[in-house]
């Protein structure tokens, strides 16, 4: 990891204490395919979550954040 997502991990991390977010757990955020639905309802759970800023800087900040990060879909190649 780069410095600057070494950063923004331990931002979201000091956000995250005593909190478990919604996405821990649920494997559609790490699945390989999603269709349109399955996209709508990941959003959905990202737009309520108080740290999707901070969920964001690191996805953006990350080499390959693969998965579902702060309402955006990202793979090896890029955020989608």
């Amino acid at each position: 990891m780069t410095d600057t997502a070494d950063a923004a991990w331990a931002a979201l991390n000091s956000a995250l204490v005593g909190i478990t977010p919604p996405c821990k757990g649920q494997a559609l955020f790490t699945a390989d395919r999603l269709t349109a639905a399955q996209r709508a309802q990941l959003e959905g759970v990202c737009a309520t979550w108080h740290v999707v800023d901070l969920c964001d800087a690191y996805a953006t900040a990350a080499e390959e954040p693969a998965g579902f990060w702060a309402g955006h879909w990202y793979t090896p190649k890029g955020r989608k």
